[in-house]
């Protein structure tokens, strides 16, 4: 059984990957912490006979991922984009012109692979799962597609703002 002192020395060894990888996850410094947090509680709480690195990344993603999952889009956007609430409340975001852009930079910017990534993902409504199904390729070639479009409409549209 892990006793608090081996709890504590993982602590130690541990938090700062943990907490980046969280962050790299959630871009929420302020969620992030609560979660490896509560991976270390859980720990405290729960009889676990063996506690490896790994398994504490493991965790993280795992919290990290439900997080993700019951967050709606909209609070997500809302936090990615650091946007006031009164720019997207309305039923008229986005609207025709950031679409016009949006795709246009898509069509532009993104290979073809990440521009069906994206078309499935955002156009179909489809899950990671779904998506790498229907192109075969993993999940996490999905995530680091959707990453990756994510990055270049995020140059792009602030170029645009400057």
């Amino acid at each position: 059984m892990t006793t608090p002192d081996d709890i504590e020395q993982l602590f130690r060894d541990n938090y700062k990957a943990m907490l980046t990888f969280a962050n790299c996850l959630l871009h929420d410094s302020e969620v992030a912490r609560d979660i490896v947090h509560d991976v270390f509680a859980s720990l405290m709480s729960e009889e676990v006979k063996y506690v490896t690195p790994s398994y504490l990344i493991s965790a993280v993603r795992f919290r990290c991922l439900k997080h993700i999952r019951n967050t709606s889009t909209h609070e997500r956007l809302n936090k990615m984009y650091a946007l006031d609430l009164h720019e997207i409340e309305g039923e008229d975001w986005p609207d025709d012109e950031d679409m016009a852009k949006l795709r246009k930079v898509i069509e532009r910017f993104l290979p073809e692979q990440t521009r069906r990534v994206v078309h499935l993902r955002f156009e179909s409504g489809m899950t990671y799962k779904d998506i790498a199904e229907e192109i075969s390729i993993s999940q996490v070639a999905v995530y680091k597609h959707l990453r990756h479009a994510m990055n270049i409409l995020r140059q792009n549209f602030n170029q645009h703002e400057r």
